[in-house]
């Protein structure tokens, strides 16, 4: 089973080929048809009861079984995703992470998922790339697919996917793996870096959300931690997010708010700790997100 995805667990969506056109539209239900799909394991595009989502098969759950995820989008979208095979692959990225946090029964964060979409598809170049450089993402599934290895490492994702393929070369993931494990372009951690990851639960693993342990932290760690998590929480001091709505404006206004909240956050620690790994903010930046209090959507 490929690393990066399972093909949904539902009806057959695709042709003994594994490709379909891109302009094919396939009845799956009474409720359900794919409006777009490459083909593969790429994530694709439903409407279901009028609606657009995007859906992926990712993971699997206590029984192996492969799960399926799914969250909103809009026209505009689709649009770029049917037109735009990087964009398309960065977004997939991306996804791919938040589906291994969901684990084996957890729900995706819809809120943070749909969080990815106007940032990565709508984004100007220079957007899209800054803010991919900031969220945990596959990049195995960008060197499958042919990313110019040294572009990717200095996060121009979209120049690196210049001449991304449809299909996948497992053989290039194995050998770029192998060179990393050779020593070549790791990146490293600072003691303090070590101590956020530690508190935040993701030093061994940067799936599943943050918790906070504290316990696990060297206690030599433990002031200076203590105090970068104080940055944190002082910057998010107040902030709510929308939950409970389940159309696309409610996803997006959820999306917009975790996004203000995780710059608010970013902006305070990268301001006072610029010695801070980009790892080591992402994970504060979700454990706020997390752990703020809810409101209902207007």
């Amino acid at each position: 089973m490929a690393a990066w995805g399972r093909r949904s667990s539902g009806p057959c969506l695709v042709r003994g080929d594994g490709l379909m056109g891109a302009g094919s539209v396939v009845a799956i239900s009474n409720t359900r048809d794919v409006v777009f799909h490459r083909g593969g394991w790429f994530p694709f595009v439903i409407r279901e009861v009028g609606d657009l989502r995007i859906e992926l098969g990712a993971g699997a759950a206590a029984d192996h079984s492969p799960r399926t995820f799914s969250f909103p989008i809009s026209a505009a979208h689709l649009d770029v995703i049917r037109a735009d095979l990087a964009r398309h692959l960065m977004l997939w990225s991306a996804i791919l992470r938040l589906c291994e946090a969901a684990g084996i029964s957890r729900p995706l964060d819809e809120g943070a998922a749909v969080a990815l979409l106007d940032p990565i598809l709508l984004g100007t170049p220079n957007e899209a790339n800054a803010y991919l450089r900031r969220v945990s993402r596959a990049d195995h599934l960008l060197v499958a697919h042919g990313a110019d290895i040294e572009l990717l490492d200095r996060g121009e994702f979209l120049a690196a996917l210049r001449d991304a393929t449809v299909a996948d070369d497992r053989d290039r993931v194995d050998e770029h793996r192998r060179s990393r494990s050779h020593g070549r372009c790791v990146p490293k951690l600072t003691a303090l870096d070590e101590g956020v990851l530690n508190y935040c639960g993701h030093l061994l693993q940067t799936v599943g959300p943050p918790t906070r342990r504290p316990d696990i932290v060297d206690p030599g760690l433990l002031p200076d931690t203590m105090r970068v998590v104080a940055t944190t929480e002082q910057a998010s001091a107040g902030a709510t997010l929308p939950r409970g709505g389940e159309s696309l404006e409610d996803h997006q206004k959820l999306g917009r708010e975790w996004q203000r909240l995780t710059d608010r956050v970013e902006g305070a620690l990268r301001a006072t700790y610029p010695e801070l790994s980009d790892h080591a903010i992402e994970s504060l930046c979700w454990l706020m997100c997390f752990e703020a209090p809810s409101h209902a959507s207007a």
